[in-house]
């Protein structure tokens, strides 16, 4: 007798202090040997575990799910550390498949005893549920339709405590059903919308590390969204609307809004000017700088558009952001302006920035070509510009071979215009011979004949 007192008395000791933790529930309907034997299970599964001994934890660990199923909430996730290293260690698919079918079980279990958990309950469950299928299943049409109805089921009932994983697999997972036809492109925006709405609380209410790691995620939802072709400008407008002007002081809620805008190329509305004007005024840096150049581009007033250009290329560090809008601007320039010097120049500075790309090399033997019409004082001297527009053209396909069809489209077009050889002979010229040109050109290059 008091060595059956002294063992209630120990677990009762046992589950006090664990209580402690608020992860137990009392041994419901259990009769005192009952509970006896689940604390012995638990502790030889819980100890085994602890020691990675996995094959010696699976047999006390049945025991607990099969007779002890209301004992502890964490035999369940005890279950799913446990069998994910056994799906690691299957050989087969079918082996695999029955592992995954084990875990899900253990899920819907959980919900059963524990799903009115204060802190874990049946929403959160069901979003891990949701995930670990995604882990191991994904591509499978039907496994994905149960995990997108699970992920859906779990923000019903989360709503703005859904954990951010969650939310971003329910995405990912709405984003690869759309693409196979099973749900419509008009429910994936619904979808993102719920959700971003759901980051922008989330957001408000974080701080510090928590913060960035938010909006990381919610960065990563808006890259599915853009990636999915995206909804009716008009309509995602009216969802960035609210936010704007929810908050529309705050320098990083509109340059978020700004980045999305552009990315989906919803950017010929009133709204779209309203942000970017907005945008630099908060954020007077070079990347709010060319947001306006651009969008003065598309109103066609290129000499306000110039302005930002520069603005952006003066106070940009990033060589290569930097080239591409020394590029830009320069074919601004080029067709808009015609200024040939200027737009040479700034291909040039545009070459400086960023060696191995080829288009602005494309771009200075344009202008050449163009220019060669007012080059000189007859034709011959006019021709013999174009041997220079092909040098460009060349030295773009040999500095970067996605400009080669382009850049050997230009040499068969401008080679044509070569002077033949018999005026090379009443000229004294020769192939092979250098010859310079003068005048804002100022460039050597050698004599060819057509």
């Amino acid at each position: 007798m008091m060595k059956y007192m002294l063992t209630l008395l120990t677990l009762a000791v046992f589950i006090g202090v664990d209580a402690k933790k608020n992860d137990v529930q009392e041994y419901n309907n259990s009769s005192a040997s009952d509970s006896i034997e689940c604390l012995k299970q638990y502790s030889i599964y819980t100890l085994n575990l602890k020691k990675k001994m996995y094959n010696y934890t699976l047999e006390p660990w049945r025991y607990m799910f099969n007779n002890c199923p209301d004992a502890k909430i964490r035999v369940y996730s005890d279950g799913i550390k446990l069998y994910s290293y056994y799906y690691n260690k299957a050989k087969t698919e079918t082996r695999k498949d029955e592992i995954v079918d084990t875990m899900m079980m253990i899920y819907d279990q959980r919900i059963k005893y524990f799903g009115t958990h204060p802190k874990y309950p049946e929403g959160w469950i069901l979003g891990r549920k949701a995930l670990d299928l995604m882990k191991y299943k994904r591509g499978n049409q039907k496994d994905m339709m149960d995990a997108y109805s699970w992920f859906s089921k779990s923000f019903e009932l989360r709503g703005d405590q859904s954990e951010d994983v969650v939310l971003f697999t329910w995405l990912k997972t709405g984003l690869s059903l759309m693409n196979h036809g099973d749900i419509s492109k008009d429910q994936f925006f619904n979808d993102f919308m719920t959700i971003s709405a759901v980051f922008d609380v989330q957001i408000a209410n974080a701080s510090g590390s928590e913060t960035e790691r938010i909006k990381k995620i919610r960065n990563g939802c808006e890259d599915l969204f853009v990636k999915s072709g995206g909804g009716e400008c008009a309509s995602i407008e009216n969802m960035l609307q609210e936010q704007f002007s929810a908050d529309k002081d705050n320098a990083e809620n509109v340059s978020r809004i700004v980045g999305l805008l552009d990315k989906l190329s919803c950017t010929d509305s009133p709204f779209y000017v309203e942000v970017v004007e907005k945008n630099y005024a908060l954020n007077p840096d070079y990347k709010a700088a060319y947001q306006l150049a651009k969008l003065f581009v598309k109103k066609q007033d290129f000499q306000k558009s110039k302005t930002y250009y520069q603005e952006a290329i003066n106070s940009c560090d990033d060589k290569a952001v930097k080239s591409m809008y020394c590029y830009e601007l320069a074919s601004i320039e080029f067709v808009h302006f015609q200024d040939l010097q200027e737009a040479r120049e700034l291909a040039r500075e545009a070459v400086a920035l960023k060696g191995d790309w080829g288009k602005p090399y494309i771009l200075i033997g344009k202008i050449y070509a163009a220019g060669s019409k007012k080059f000189g004082k007859d034709e011959f001297e006019h021709s013999t510009v174009y041997w220079l527009a092909t040098d460009s053209f060349s030295k773009a396909k040999s500095i970067d071979p996605s400009c080669a069809e382009e850049a050997n489209e230009q040499i068969a077009i401008y080679t044509q215009y070569f002077p033949n050889k018999e005026t090379l002979f009443f000229r004294g010229l020769k192939e092979g011979d250098e010859y310079p040109l003068g005048s804002w050109i100022n460039e050597t290059t050698i004599v060819r004949s057509r």
